[in-house]
């Protein structure tokens, strides 16, 4: 079915959702002008076409114009290569993934030291000693067993 300029301009406004002033507005037309189209007392020129399409670069040029093919160009699919940015964020997302495995690794170390302080008996002082001597019983068992087998 063939339209009028003035039909495609009317589907086109209805399709963006807008009205004939705040279209007009966003192509820094007056709302008379788009008004006088729409109505067809008046035909686009040159300038408001072009307007049209440098605002709105997804409406396909030939359907305006000529009333051929969809009103709305087709998207193509774009492969885009990760930006620099991207590689970055990436590097530092797996970077500080490998700091907090190492961080838990860190703590529980730290627990079992700790769990190993509390089994610390201290010896005796004697009044000319100037050191103190830890002895751990369940390690030295452990080591004795180790070097009996």
């Amino acid at each position: 079915m063939e339209t009028t300029i003035s039909q495609r301009f009317e589907a086109l406004i209805k399709a963006l959702k807008m009205n004939n002033n705040s279209f007009a507005n966003s192509i820094g037309k007056t709302s008379t002008m788009i008004k006088f189209i729409v109505d067809g007392k008046s035909k686009p020129g040159f300038d408001l076409l072009e307007q049209v399409l440098i605002t709105y670069p997804n409406v396909n040029s030939d359907w305006l114009l000529r009333g051929e093919g969809e009103m709305f160009k087709e998207t193509e699919k774009v492969v885009v290569e990760p930006t620099l940015w991207q590689t970055l964020k990436e590097s530092y997302e797996s970077r500080i993934e490998e700091l907090q495995l190492s961080l838990s690794d860190a703590r529980y170390t730290i627990s079992i030291q700790k769990q190993m302080m509390g089994k610390l008996k201290p010896v005796p002082r004697r009044p000319s000693a100037g050191k103190v001597i830890y002895f751990f019983p369940d390690l030295l068992e452990e080591k004795i067993m180790a070097a009996e087998a």
